[in-house]
């Protein structure tokens, strides 16, 4: 008997993300709230935050906002909708999210908690470590006890779930890969641009981990001519744009701050170019390449070496030097990596139906015991 038939009522999913701004992870929970099978499942999308704030649209999906600036501020209203909503699974992302979900699920001992991590943890807690003050230590604990209360952690790669496996706070939890998908909607595009210079572009939020400023300063040894467009926002931007300023490279580049074209400006892209120092699993990166523009990235935690094929889809660079001569390599052959090639790996393993079975499945196997 398939674990569809086992299905006697809809499953009563409760997905919850902070706002629906620009990022991967409302994206990928956006995704899931359009595409998973209404007949099997009863969806709602929670959204912390408020519906002015909305960079994605959520057409045809059952929102609730909670009009709250602040997740551990929503606490009530939260047990409130898990009140009303009697969820069988609730599905969060980031870590401060799905632990104040988690404290709230105590309350409801029949709702099933899944996590999505976003980060490989040990390389992440680089960029976010905990403070020895008296409140952050009281904030640790209370995390600690909320970690005990999630049933099953996806993790976007398989880097990151060698790592939480390693991780004595994750022993005896239930840990599943599933990667993020390409959306349906990205289209490759026929043909590699015909413009000169080189079009560099890079795709994500202006903050430490994400490497901005060693792929500047690779950019200041590049010999060949190119624009380098940046597009995200942070609270590294001025840092960053006073390097540009410093390497002398303002007429090389642009900086976006919001944009609903991304995949225009990656497909009219040559390379597109990854800093970051950890990841989850790059969402800019996979679009990057399922549209077919290929990619040089500095090698780091979270799922860059399943994603690039060497010589088919990009490079891994790990150093400074091997980014300036990978990407050299790159411009100069830059004709042999047609769309097409480029494009047909990801779209093959990450493709959004194949996605959507994965957490199909997993939910199924939740309610069902199977």
């Amino acid at each position: 008997m398939r674990q569809e038939e086992l299905i006697t009522k809809r499953i009563r999913v409760l997905i919850c993300i902070p706002t629906l701004g620009a990022g991967g992870a409302e994206r990928v929970m956006l995704f899931l709230s359009h595409h998973l099978n209404p007949k099997l499942f009863d969806i709602t999308l929670a959204v912390i935050g408020y519906e002015k704030d909305n960079f994605y649209n959520p057409k045809n999906v059952k929102v609730v906002y909670l009009n709250s600036y602040r997740v551990k501020k929503s606490l009530f209203k939260l047990f409130i909708l898990f009140w009303k909503l009697r969820p069988d699974i609730v599905l969060s992302s980031l870590t401060h999210l799905n632990y104040n979900l988690a404290l709230v699920s105590y309350l409801f001992p029949n709702t099933t908690n899944i996590a999505r991590e976003t980060f490989v943890l040990s390389s992440a807690e680089k960029f976010n470590k905990w403070d020895e003050k008296p409140l952050h230590r009281i904030n640790k604990w209370v995390s600690n006890f909320a970690h005990r209360k999630i049933n099953y952690f996806i993790c976007q790669s398989d880097d990151m779930r060698i790592d939480l496996q390693l991780n004595p706070k994750y022993n005896g939890k239930k840990l599943v890969t599933i990667n993020n998908p390409v959306a349906s909607e990205i289209k490759t595009k026929n043909s590699i641009p015909q413009v000169k210079p080189i079009q560099l572009i890079t795709v994500g939020r202006l903050v430490e981990q994400k490497g901005h400023k060693r792929i500047l300063s690779s950019l200041a040894k590049i010999t060949f001519p190119f624009h380098y467009t940046i597009i995200g926002d942070g609270i590294e931007k001025e840092n960053i744009k006073n390097l540009v300023k410093s390497l002398n490279l303002t007429e090389q580049v642009t900086f976006i701050q919001k944009t609903t074209e991304v995949y225009k400006h990656l497909s009219k892209s040559h390379i597109y170019l990854q800093g970051s120092f950890v990841e989850g699993f790059p969402n800019a990166l996979i679009e990057s390449i399922a549209i077919g523009t290929p990619a040089v990235v500095y090698n780091a935690p979270g799922g860059i070496n399943e994603i690039i094929q060497i010589n088919e889809n990009g490079f891994i660079a790990e150093t400074e030097q091997d980014f300036v001569i990978k990407l050299t390599e790159l411009s100069n052959k830059l004709n042999e990596f047609t769309p097409l090639k480029v494009s047909n790996y990801v779209k093959h393993k990450y493709n959004a139906k194949a996605i959507i079975k994965n957490y199909e499945d997993l939910f199924i196997k939740v309610c069902t015991k199977a």
